[in-house]
C-alpha cells in the first residue's frame, strides 16, 4: 500500500482543463524535464548560502509552469492510477484552493483524505475548524511561511488546542525557501520556531513537511527530542530518508511527494524509496511502514499488521 501523506490541486481554466489528451502527452514529453529538476533540487542544498538565495527566488518559481498540464483532482487520480498510489492526504491551498474545494473532491474519492488549511483574518477559526472536521476533514495544515504571522500569534494557538482535542495531526511547512513571490515571510518556516508548540502540545502529532527542507538535519534533531513529532519525505533524496529512518525509526518517517510541483513526483518520491531498500538503508518492512502504514495509523484509519 502507497499513501502519499501530501498532495495539492487545484483548479485550471476551462479551455485548460479540456485539453487534457493534450496535456497528458506533455506530460510524457516532460518527463526527463522533471527528473531533472527533482536532481538539481537536491543538489541545491549544498551551494553557498548567498548563492542558495538567489536561486531559490527563481528557482521556487520554475515548477509553476507545469501546473498548467498536471495539477488537477482528475490528474491526480490517474497519476495515482499510473503509480499504484492508493491514497493521498489532499491540502488546501486557499485562497489558491478553498478548503469546501477539497473537502468537495475528497467526499467524492474514498482514495482522497482533506487536509485544511485556515488562512489568517478567519473569525473564530477553531470553530471553522471544528465544522470542517464534521465533513470530513482529517488533519490540518498550517503554512506560517505563507501565512506571515507570528508563530505566537492567538489564532495558531486556538487552532492547536481545538486539533489536540480532535485528535487531528497537523502538517507544518518547514524549512527556509527564500523566495519572496511565493512565501510572505520564508524564515517562519525554519523548524526552531515551533518548538514551543512541540512542547506545549506532547500529544499531539507534528508532522514536518519536506523535513526541513535545505536543512533536514535540523529536522532530526528536532524529531529525537520530541516523540510527538514526525517528518516527511518529500524534496528529499534516499540518503536522508535513510538517514531519518537510522535516528528515529521507520515508524516516525512518512512517504510524501508535495505532488504535483515539478511534475513526475510520484515516480521519483517512490524510487527513493526503493533506491533505499537497495543500498540496505531500509527493509521491506520499514518501507511498507513509511509508505503507507504510519499515515493509515497517524489518520485512525485501518492499517492491517
Amino acid at each position: 500500500m502507497t499513501f502519499d501523506f501530501h498532495v495539492h490541486i487545484f483548479r485550471l481554466p476551462r479551455f485548460a482543463e479540456n485539453l487534457q489528451e493534450l496535456r497528458k502527452q506533455s506530460r510524457l514529453a516532460l518527463r526527463p524535464v522533471s527528473w531533472g529538476f527533482h536532481r538539481l533540487q537536491t543538489l541545491m542544498r549544498i551551494l553557498p548560502d548567498p548563492i542558495r538565495k538567489t536561486v531559490d527566488e527563481v528557482g521556487a518559481l520554475a515548477p509553476i509552469p507545469m501546473l498548467m498540464i498536471e495539477s488537477t483532482a482528475r490528474d491526480l487520480t490517474e497519476a495515482m492510477q499510473e503509480n499504484q498510489v492508493d491514497h493521498c492526504l489532499v491540502i488546501a491551498t486557499p485562497p489558491l484552493v478553498s478548503n469546501e474545494y477539497v473537502l468537495e473532491v475528497c467526499s467524492r474519492n474514498p482514495k482522497l483524505i482533506a487536509a485544511v488549511n485556515i488562512p489568517p483574518g478567519t473569525p473564530k477559526p477553531a470553530q471553522l475548524l471544528r465544522k470542517y472536521v464534521e465533513k470530513g476533514a482529517r488533519a490540518l495544515k498550517i503554512h506560517s511561511a505563507m501565512d506571515g504571522g507570528p508563530i505566537g500569534a492567538p489564532r495558531y494557538l486556538a487552532l492547536l488546542k481545538a486539533a489536540d482535542e480532535l485528535k487531528l495531526p497537523v502538517v507544518l511547512h518547514t524549512g527556509c525557501i527564500q523566495n519572496h513571490v511565493l512565501y510572505k515571510s520564508p524564515e517562519a518556516g525554519l523548524v526552531e520556531n515551533f518548538e514551543p508548540w512541540f512542547q506545549k502540545f506532547p500529544n499531539l502529532k507534528f508532522i514536518l513537511a519536506h523535513m526541513n527542507y535545505h536543512q533536514p538535519d535540523r529536522a532530526m534533531d528536532m524529531a529525537e527530542r520530541y516523540s510527538n513529532v514526525y517528518v516527511d519525505t518529500s524534496w528529499q533524496p534516499s540518503e536522508v530518508i535513510g538517514e531519518a529512518v537510522r535516528r528515529l525509526g521507520a515508524e516516525r518517517v512518512l512517504f510524501a511527494t508535495d505532488w504535483p510541483f515539478a511534475g513526475n513526483n510520484f515516480s521519483v518520491g517512490i524510487n527513493r524509496v526503493q533506491a533505499c531498500i537497495e543500498a540496505g538503508t531500509l527493509d521491506q518492512h520499514q518501507a511498507a511502514m513509511i509508505l503507507g502504514k504510519n499515515a493509515m495509523r497517524i489518520l485512525g484509519l485501518p492499517h492491517g499488521d
